[in-house]
């Protein structure tokens, strides 16, 4: 089921073009940036009253996060964060100004998550603001707690850099990711397990980590890296970083998406090309129900739950006393009792060999048709013939 997770988040994260969603989102978070970290050094001046401990601790902050940052920008963050009194206008102006960005955020979601909007545009823009507010809460929140935590290892370990090192450099992964955590419960627009949520953060994480040591080593044997853009270099290295740090979060947010619709992955494979590659049976086995021969699935008339995909062996199908068709490997029935949410139209019972099927819940089957058009057209096709040849076969027996 890992590997299968793992395919899946690869191929739509190719599908859905998240590479151009990212340059979009880059362009979005480096606009918000500024805004962004000016509320941080502001809330945290009020927060932590010496003004060299919040420079300090956003110059660790920034330097984890982004490569190359220069720290002259956070002191003249911090000389106009400090500069006469800020009004409530000047604050609520700020916030707004980073709603675009997470509106752009949470539409990169609902796009691999294949939802659509359904509200008004106005509940979405307060949720985009409840969301910018979460986010300023929670950086806010994490660098003060990182600052006095690194105060008091600090004097415990004070002969120990190595150990200190080491220390520092765990804490801030922890803290990478609980951030990625709670960022991704803000904007995931479904309600995950919490271990679908872990997984995606964990994947950022790792990735992040990953690739920063990759992007140092780039610009250590490049120094020239981005040297056309002058002293637009850093903003230029800026943006990278930021396009990079998205593409990695989009592919977490494919992983949680893949994992959330894990089930549906697995029945897809039925219904793509009829069946002719079928997945691994340890991954049937927690939708298989067997059945001995000549036992009885249904009657006509009773309610219709769910959907059947035949295994293994046959499925008779009555009306009455009369036999309609046998169902072989490969062929799907009750779908439309399921769907019209009507009875059962036959009678379903085992062939003389018994039967293996795959039970199909409604609410997986409605992620199959929603998300797969071209299986939605087989289907209708499918059931077209069906219904054809059951009006022939009842006509001619009432001739």
């Amino acid at each position: 089921m890992g590997w299968l997770v793992l395919r899946e988040a690869v191929r739509a994260f190719l599908d859905n073009s998240s590479l151009e969603t990212a340059a979009t989102l880059a362009y979005y978070g480096f606009l918000a940036l500024a805004p962004l970290l000016l509320l941080v050094v502001y809330f945290l001046g009020v927060i932590l009253s010496s003004s060299e401990t919040v420079l300090e601790n956003m110059s660790d902050f920034t330097e984890h996060v982004f490569p190359k940052f220069s720290q002259d920008v956070l002191t003249d963050l911090l000389n106009f964060a400090q500069q006469g009194s800020w009004g409530v206008i000047s604050v609520v102006l700020l916030i707004w100004s980073l709603t675009p960005f997470a509106g752009a955020l949470r539409s990169a979601y609902l796009r691999v998550f294949k939802l659509e909007r359904t509200r008004h545009f106005l509940i979405y823009k307060l949720g985009d603001l409840g969301a910018v507010l979460l986010l300023l809460a929670i950086f806010v929140m994490l660098i003060a707690i990182n600052a006095l935590h690194f105060v008091s290892s600090e004097a415990l370990l004070p002969s120990s850099p190595g150990l200190m090192a080491v220390l520092k450099g765990g804490t801030l992964f922890l803290l990478t990711f609980g951030i990625l955590t709670l960022f991704e419960k803000i904007f995931v627009p479904v309600r995950l397990p919490l271990s679908d949520l872990l997984l995606g953060a964990f994947t950022v994480a790792v990735l992040l980590a990953a690739i920063r040591p990759l992007f140092d080593l780039l610009l250590r044997f490049n120094p020239n890296y981005g040297y056309a853009f002058g002293s637009l270099k850093v903003i230029f290295l800026l943006i990278i970083w930021v396009y990079y740090t998205f593409a990695v979060l989009l592919f977490g947010a494919e992983m949680m998406a893949a994992a959330w619709r894990r089930e549906t992955l697995v029945l897809r494979r039925l219904f793509a090309g009829h069946g002719r590659r079928q997945p691994a049976a340890v991954l049937l086995e927690r939708f298989a129900r067997e059945l001995a021969p000549g036992a009885l699935l249904f009657r006509q008339g009773e309610s219709g739950p769910a959907m059947f995909y035949v295994l293994e062996g046959t499925i008779e199908l009555f009306v009455g006393k009369e036999k309609l068709r046998a169902m072989q490997p490969g062929e799907h029935f009750g779908e439309m009792a399921m769907l019209l949410e009507a009875p059962r139209t036959a009678t379903a019972q085992a062939g003389p060999e018994g039967a293996r099927l795959a039970v199909i819940e409604r609410g997986n089957f409605d992620v199959i048709l929603r998300e797969n058009p071209g299986i939605v057209l087989e289907l209708l096709r499918e059931m077209a013939d069906r219904l054809k040849e059951t009006n022939l076969k009842l006509n001619g027996q009432a001739d």
